[in-house]
C-alpha cells in the first residue's frame, strides 16, 4: 500500500494508494489498474480522469463528519470504474457525483451507503452516456438508512446513445425490526443488535482493507 500526502493534481499508475489530502480540491489522473482509499478526508471538489484502458476501484469512508462534496468523473475508452462510498453523518450532508462517459467500451458502477444519524443527507448521482458511443455499461446502487435523520436520493442516468446497458437501484429505509428481534432472541441487547446491523450495512460495499483498517466499534 502506497500512502501519499497529496494536494492539487496527481497522476496514479498501477498500484494501491491510501491518500491523505492537504487541500479540499483534488484532481486525479488514472493510468493502468489503480485502487484508491480515502478515510475521513474532507474534500469539497474531486475530479477523476480515467485514461484509456484503465481500471479504478475507489473506496471512500467517512465517519460522522460533514462532507459536502462534488465529484466529477470522466471516462473515455475501455475503462472500468468501481466507485464505493460509505458515510455516517450527524450534520447536514450533500454528495453530488457527475459521471461523464464520453467514449466506448466503458463500465461504471457507483455504490453508495449512507446512515443519517441526525439532520439531512442529500445524494445526487448523475451519469451521462455521450451521443454516438457504443458498448457502455452504467449502474448505480444507492442505499440509505434513516437513523434519526432524513435521506434524499436522486439517481439520474441520461443515455444519449442507444447502445448502452443502464440501471439503477435505490432504497431508503430504517433498521429492520425483524432482524433486531432475531438478534435479541439470541441474547444480544437492543443497543448491540442495532449496532451489529448498522455496521454490517455501512461496510457492505467496502473491501477487506477498509474493514480491517477503517473499522472499529466507534464507527457506528
Amino acid at each position: 500500500m502506497n500512502k501519499l500526502l497529496v494536494s492539487d493534481i496527481i497522476d496514479l499508475n498501477n498500484g494501491n494508494y491510501k491518500l491523505a489530502c492537504q487541500s479540499t480540491k483534488l484532481i486525479i489522473r488514472i493510468n493502468g489498474e489503480v485502487n484508491i482509499y480515502f478515510n475521513n478526508e474532507v474534500l469539497e471538489y474531486l475530479d477523476i480522469y480515467l485514461n484509456d484502458n484503465s481500471i479504478l476501484n475507489i473506496y471512500k469512508f467517512n465517519n460522522k463528519k460533514e462532507n459536502n462534496l462534488i465529484i466529477n468523473i470522466y471516462q473515455n475508452n475501455n475503462s472500468k470504474l468501481n466507485y464505493n462510498e460509505a458515510f455516517i453523518n450527524e450534520r447536514n450532508n450533500k454528495l453530488i457525483i457527475n459521471n461523464h462517459i464520453n467514449g466506448n467500451d466503458n463500465e461504471s458502477l457507483i455504490n453508495i451507503r449512507n446512515i443519517s444519524d441526525k439532520n439531512n443527507s442529500e445524494i445526487i448521482i448523475n451519469v451521462e452516456v455521450a451521443k454516438n458511443t457504443i458498448n457502455n455499461i452504467a449502474l448505480e446502487d444507492l442505499k440509505g438508512i434513516n437513523n434519526g435523520g432524513f435521506i434524499h436520493i436522486e439517481p439520474n442516468i441520461v443515455c444519449l446513445s442507444n447502445d448502452v446497458s443502464a440501471n439503477h437501484l435505490t432504497t431508503i429505509g430504517s433498521v429492520d425490526n425483524a432482524s433486531i428481534d432475531y438478534l435479541m432472541s439470541k441474547g444480544i441487547s437492543l443497543e448491540n443488535a442495532k449496532k451489529i446491523l448498522l455496521k454490517g450495512f455501512i461496510y457492505s460495499n467496502m473491501d477487506e482493507y477498509v474493514k480491517k483498517n477503517f473499522g472499529g466499534e466507534d464507527n457506528v
